[in-house]
């Protein structure tokens, strides 16, 4: 009995140990992480406006509000040019086949897609994956969906007609999901 109850006290104490190390190292890396994710999200916003100079995040009661909506939606970037607004970086999480796909979707002000890039996906690789190993399929948003919304199609070359990759339709209809909120939201909450 008093060796169980030592033997308790000791697994105690080298647990707490363990935990007050844990969370100690989480302090430390935790900025750094969360630093280095807004820097490759300011990169991937840059790929889609060029131009940009200055960009506003937007709140968390205000991604909230449009997130009720759409629930799609993450986060939403203002992004400015001399000082006028000249689009949004609209971060996006949808179900693919492989799990979450996370696109960041920019809006330019007259509601035409600056384009798309896919920042996070699990799809089958030769399959689904071909949402961010072929560029033609980021390619086909490009000035699209100014009327509201963006079908996949074949080749994508209608008006609002964006690239159907064959062997990857839900990978490819989960982007167009997230797409079409982010075009929604735009329509709805943040153009003027």
């Amino acid at each position: 009995m008093k060796d169980t109850i030592k033997l308790g006290l000791v697994l105690l104490l080298v647990t707490s140990i363990a935990g007050g190390i844990l969370a100690g190292v989480n302090s430390i890396t935790s900025p750094v992480i969360a630093e280095r994710q807004r820097m490759e999200s300011l990169s991937a916003i840059l790929e889609l406006f060029p131009d940009a100079d200055d960009s506003v995040e937007y709140d968390e009661g205000q991604i909230a509000e449009i997130s009720a909506s759409y629930p799609s939606i993450r986060e939403i970037t203002e992004v400015i040019s001399d000082g006028e607004t000249i689009g949004y970086a609209i971060t996006t999480v949808t179900g693919g086949y492989g799990g979450d796909i996370t696109t960041l979707v920019g809006v330019k002000a007259d509601g035409a897609l600056a384009g798309i890039k896919v920042l996070v996906m699990s799809e089958t690789p030769g399959l689904g994956a071909r949402i961010v190993d072929e560029p033609a399929f980021a390619e086909s948003f490009q000035n699209k969906g100014a009327g509201g919304s963006v079908t996949p199609s074949g080749e994508g070359a209608g008006e609002d007609e964006v690239m159907m990759l064959s062997g990857a339709t839900v990978s490819t209809n989960a982007v167009v999901k997230g797409v079409n909120e982010a075009l929604d939201a735009f329509a709805n909450y943040l153009s003027n």
